[in-house]
């Protein structure tokens, strides 16, 4: 089972990678026009889901774990088809959708946090810390992406980037328990 439990954790790096190179990618080489940045945000969402569900599914301690990246996975599967296939037209719902990603993001990194703090998890407030990173996100987009005017893309690449160092940050936490 050590092989499982392996490749469950380069799939999680994977998935960071997956999040961090789309997010420089968005902010080096902005796409031509908003339905491009929403197939690509979109698609990534639903690639680094999968993954996460595989992740999660090969490590034969799941049910000891708090599903953060559970969780986040389904969140992201769902944002991920909601940014594909809603025609998004005005440039409020798009903030909005990104919003709530970041929002439920949080949410399941709260729930994370208190159930890893209960098991005894050294390092639970990484987790915790990054919750209230997220939820930082949803009210910016919630409230000043249209008050600054900004456009959401480079907003989206800096929450992919957190939410890559997130994922990357599971295997890590659960290998740190409390002496």
């Amino acid at each position: 089972m050590k092989v499982s439990a392996n490749l469950g954790r380069r799939l999680l790096y994977l998935a960071a990678f997956i999040l961090a190179g789309t997010a420089v990618f968005i902010l080096v080489n902005p796409l031509g026009s908003d339905r491009e940045h929403e197939l690509l945000i979109g698609g990534v969402l639903l690639v680094t889901a999968a993954v996460c569900f595989v992740s999660f599914g090969l490590n034969r301690r799941m049910y000891f774990r708090p599903g953060w990246i559970l969780q986040s996975g389904y969140f992201m599967a769902i944002y991920g088809l909601i940014v594909l296939f809603l025609p998004l037209i005005d440039f409020e719902v798009n903030e909005t959708v990104y919003a709530f990603l970041a929002l439920f993001l949080a949410a399941a990194q709260f729930a994370g946090a208190i159930q890893l703090r209960a098991l005894e998890i050294k390092h639970w407030w990484w987790v915790l810390i990054f919750g209230v990173v997220n939820t930082l996100f949803g009210i910016y987009f919630l409230k000043l992406c249209s008050v600054l005017n900004l456009s959401e893309y480079p907003s989206v690449a800096v929450l992919f980037i957190f939410t890559g160092v997130t994922v990357a940050l599971e295997p890590w936490v659960y290998s740190k328990r409390r002496q």
